[in-house]
């Protein structure tokens, strides 16, 4: 086998077991060996510190830290009881981390976002589905480019939503795009489910 072939071999190889890595990581979750379900007592305590987080002046630095920030966000949203003030200023942090272009849009004003919010929450509840963990992708694996002279970062994340009380389980990947805004701060300018193997085992590494 010529060194080319043996380099091929070994890239598939080592995307498999990434994967496989990946995978194995949201088995363990889902059979509650990695973690639980909020306490009530945790997700006020959860609520109260995603509300009083000040993001003028605690932004998250890297395109990792805003997306991890953006799934914390959903998390306490879509599994916990929330009144609507709580509901209305959660949704206010989470529109500090979008882009000023992706706002701009008509179906992105606060009220369509936070009538659209209440319908996706209502259907977690009926269905009794929580968003049971997720993972982002390293730093260090980003990929950075230029976009119309703006700089912008790929971050790839891989979701795990569970029914309460039964097996049933989802695993959802998406590709985030955010973008730096003239001041230097990433904002998210949008995401798409992706099954790009390559950028699925990305989150093993």
């Amino acid at each position: 086998m010529n060194k080319n072939k043996k380099k091929v071999l070994f890239s598939v190889l080592a995307m498999l077991v990434a994967a496989a890595l990946v995978l194995f990581v949201f088995y363990l979750i889902s059979q509650g060996k990695l973690g639980s379900y909020q306490s009530k007592e945790q997700a006020t305590s959860e609520v109260d510190t995603l509300l009083k987080k000040d993001l003028k002046t605690k932004y998250p630095e890297t395109p990792t830290e805003v997306v991890k920030y953006y799934w914390r966000l959903n998390k306490c949203i879509y599994n916990n009881s929330l009144s609507d003030k709580e509901m209305q200023e959660l949704l206010d942090q989470l529109r500090i981390l979008y882009d000023d272009e992706l706002l701009a849009m008509k179906e992105n004003s606060r009220d369509e976002m936070l009538q659209q919010m209440q319908k996706d929450k209502k259907k977690f509840s009926d269905q009794k589905q929580v968003i049971s963990t997720y993972i982002v992708q390293k730093n260090s694996k980003v990929t950075y480019n230029t976009i119309d002279q703006r700089e912008c970062a790929t971050v790839i994340t891989g979701t795990l939503m569970k029914v309460k009380n039964k097996s049933q389980r989802k695993q959802t990947y998406e590709n985030f795009l955010c973008r730096k805004d003239s001041k230097g701060k990433w904002r998210i300018l949008g995401w798409k489910q992706t099954t790009d193997q390559k950028e699925i085992s990305s989150l093993g590494d």
